[in-house]
C-alpha cells in the first residue's frame, strides 16, 4: 500500500465526516478505501483511528460541552467567548440575507463586521469537532476566525447566499484543518529530535566508557549514524546536558 497515498485518503475521510459533523456512512468510508484494498488488519486499525476521533458511522449529532476533551482553562474560556458571542446583535433571516448581499455585491466593511459577528458562533462549533485532535480549542477557535474573515473577504467571487454559505464553512475548516497538520509536523519534529537525544546519549555514553573519555562533536558524527548538525541540535536541545560530549 503506498503511504502517501493512504495518508491522503486517510485526511479526506476525516474532512468528510468533519462536515458531517463527526459522522462517515459506511458507503463513503468504502468509497474511500476500497481502491486501496486494504487488508483486514489495515481496515481495523484505520476505523480505529476515526472512532480515536470520535468520527462515527452511526449519525453524530454532536458532543456536549462537558463531555469535549478539554482542560480547565480551554473549558473556562469556552464559557468566557461563548458569553462574548451572546452579547452579539441577533439578525431576522431577511436582514441577514441583506448584509450577505451588501457585503457580495457591495464590499461594505460594516456589513463585514455584521456578517463575522454572525458566524463567530458557527467557528465554535467546528472547533468542537476538531478538538479530538489534540489542539487547544482556544488556538483552533483562533485559526477558524482567521480563516472566517478570509472568507468574508472573499465572498464577491461568489453570485448566492447559499454558496457564500458554503465558502465560509469550507475556509474555516481549511484554516482549522492547516493548523492541525502544522501542530502534527511540529510534535513529528519534537518526536524526532528526542528520539535523537536518546540514541546520541546511548552512543556517546558508550564510546566515551569505551576511551576513557569525552568526545568531540565531529568524532561522535564520525562514529555514529548522526551528522554534526544534528548532534548540535540534539544538545540545544538539552542545553548541552549529554555527557560523554565535550563541549566546547
Amino acid at each position: 500500500m503506498d503511504q502517501k497515498e493512504y495518508k491522503n485518503t486517510l485526511d479526506r475521510a476525516v474532512r468528510l465526516a468533519h462536515e458531517g459533523k463527526n459522522h462517515l456512512s459506511e458507503e463513503e468510508y468504502r468509497r474511500l478505501f476500497e481502491p486501496l484494498n486494504l487488508t483486514e488488519e489495515q481496515d481495523r486499525l484505520t476505523r480505529d483511528y476515526l472512532k480515536e476521533l470520535h468520527i462515527s458511522f452511526e449519525e453524530w449529532e454532536g458532543a456536549e460541552d462537558d463531555d469535549l476533551p478539554l482542560s480547565d482553562e480551554d473549558g473556562n474560556y469556552l464559557e468566557f467567548y461563548l458569553e462574548e458571542i451572546k452579547s452579539l446583535p441577533k439578525y431576522p433571516d431577511k436582514e441577514i440575507s441583506e448584509i450577505y448581499r451588501a457585503v457580495m455585491e457591495d464590499d461594505d466593511a460594516e456589513a463585514k463586521q455584521k456578517l463575522i459577528n454572525i458566524h463567530l458562533s458557527d467557528v465554535v462549533d467546528i472547533a468542537k469537532l476538531y478538538v479530538y485532535h489534540g489542539m487547544r480549542l482556544e488556538d483552533l477557535i483562533g485559526e477558524g476566525n482567521i480563516g472566517l474573515i478570509m472568507a468574508i473577504d472573499l465572498l464577491g467571487t461568489v453570485e448566492s447566499v447559499e454558496e457564500a454559505e458554503g465558502l465560509i464553512g469550507k475556509t474555516i475548516m481549511d484554516s482549522m484543518d492547516a493548523a492541525i497538520r502544522n501542530d502534527q509536523d511540529l510534535k513529528n519534529e519534537i518526536d524526532r529530535i528526542l528520539e535523537n537525544i536518546n540514541k546520541i546519549n546511548e552512543i556517546a555514553s558508550e564510546l566515551s566508557n569505551d576511551l576513557k573519555r569525552d568526545l568531540t562533536i565531529e568524532e561522535l558524527a564520525e562514529n555514529s549514524e548522526f551528522s554534526v548538525s544534528e548532534i548540535e541540535d540534539a544538545l540545544k536541545f538539552t542545553g548541552n546536558a549529554i555527557e560523554g560530549i565535550k563541549y566546547e
